[in-house]
């Protein structure tokens, strides 16, 4: 019995109320797919899931109806999440308020942003421990592997770090340009105006901390840059144009490449930059939609689909627009300088995908496995059990047996008509006479 290596997920589901528990396993085989209806007995049932995060041994999710839950994972296939806490998040009436963050300061805490402005701390529930609001939208949250700290950005909204504690006991809102926010440690200055000597606008729109890094911030922009930060000094250290069109939404450092970072843009193109030159590795083809959550699998992933070019591993999974969740595979530089032109082949590809997922961010659940399930005969021999399995040469001949020859059974006039024309085929046609 063949076993084989999976990548397991907790993903949104395109309903409400509803967890999906995906098993994505390496080779072409078919993914399994779970949708739990989640239980909230005396708590309001939970909307469509717009971000999660695991938070020890359960979820905390967050849904479009502005509710906080955080649900108990099940422990076995008949069990199903359950809502332990649950609050809710007063927004305006009017606008396009959205979820703009959700990160882990510790084991058991965390915050949550909203594009209002509004920050939110959950201590070991879904319960908010202490808001805070900002004088401006808040796009983007992110923490160090670390935790103890948080970075925002936003729409005139220059990036910032923040601790929690003193973040949390204020409630001013006063700042300004030379001013910070009261919990505020650090912020970044602006870039220097364009080659008009006009202002560039501040406008991040993604953002997330260098792995093992305290100081390291990489941010994504409006107008389509990657800048990355060094909280020991105030000026980008690095600003570079990417996008091919539109805006940098979404991006996420690897785990598997150093001074790597994935990037994704509004035409499709899914791509690797080099943080040390600014230049791109590679990117990924054929994509048909464009990627809203990017999560790097960890290092030391074994896990490996169908070979393409080059043996490949897991390294990205994604969410797109068009409701599916990819497994994309990299190429990693061999350790030794590689010899001929290493470079010149394919370093990408998606290695799996599932769709109907529900758009928004999900949750790496470790790397599992699985057996290919076979059934045994009367005589004791395994057969697969899949109904695409080929068939026995027994069986091909039985499928065979009582067939008769081409023509056999048919009527002799018929054969003769058959025969005239078969002759008359063979003859040369003749001429016409004037």
């Amino acid at each position: 019995m063949a076993t084989y290596r999976t990548a397991d997920f907790w993903a949104p589901a395109l309903h409400a109320n509803t967890l999906l528990q995906l098993s994505v396993p390496e080779g072409e085989r078919n993914p399994i797919v779970r949708p739990l209806p989640i239980k909230h007995g005396e708590h309001a049932a939970v909307g469509v899931v717009k971000r999660m995060l695991r938070m020890g041994d359960e979820l905390l999710v967050a849904d479009d109806g502005f509710r906080m839950s955080s649900l108990s994972l099940p422990t076995d296939e008949a069990s199903v999440p359950i809502v332990t806490s649950q609050s809710t998040h007063a927004v305006p009436s009017r606008g396009t308020s959205i979820w703009t963050g959700l990160a882990s300061l510790s084991d058991s805490s965390a915050v949550s942003s909203l594009s209002t402005g509004r920050l939110t701390l959950y201590n070991n529930s879904a319960e908010a421990a202490g808001t805070r609001k900002l004088g401006a939208p808040v796009l983007t949250l992110s923490t160090p592997d670390a935790g103890g700290a948080f970075a925002v950005g936003g729409k005139e909204l220059e990036i910032g770090v923040f601790d929690p504690e003193r973040t949390f006991a204020s409630s001013s809102t006063k700042a300004s340009p030379k001013d910070l926010y009261e919990g505020e440690v650090w912020r970044a200055k602006n870039v220097p105006h364009n080659n008009l000597q006009l202002r560039v606008p501040v406008h991040h729109l993604c953002s997330s901390y260098l792995p093992g890094s305290t100081t390291g911030i990489v941010t994504g922009t409006k107008g389509g840059t990657v800048r990355r930060y060094d909280t020991r000094q105030r000026k980008p250290a690095s600003d570079w144009k990417v996008a091919r069109e539109g805006s940098v939404a979404a991006l996420a450092p690897s785990r598997l490449e150093d001074n790597t970072v994935w990037f994704a843009d509004h035409s499709n193109l899914l791509g690797a930059l080099d943080l040390r030159t600014g230049k791109l590795l590679y990117s990924v083809p054929g994509l048909a939609a464009t990627p809203h959550a990017l999560l790097p699998l960890p290092t030391g992933a074994g896990w490996m689909g169908p070979t393409i070019g080059r043996e490949q591993v897991a390294g990205l999974a994604t969410v797109s627009s068009d409701a599916t969740l990819r497994v994309c595979g990299v190429t990693p530089a061999p350790s030794e300088a590689p010899k001929g032109n290493w470079g010149s082949g394919k370093k990408a590809s998606v290695m799996a995908s599932v769709g109907g997922v529900g758009v928004g961010t999900f949750v790496f659940n470790g790397f599992g496995s699985g057996k290919d399930v076979v059934e045994k005969k009367e005589n004791g021999e395994e057969e697969e059990s899949d109904e695409d399995a080929e068939v026995g040469e027994d069986e091909e001949e039985e499928m065979w047996e009582g067939m008769g020859e081409v023509g056999e059974g048919d009527d002799s006039d018929d054969s003769d008509e058959e025969d005239e024309e078969e002759s008359d085929e063979e003859q040369p046609p003749r001429k016409r006479r004037k």
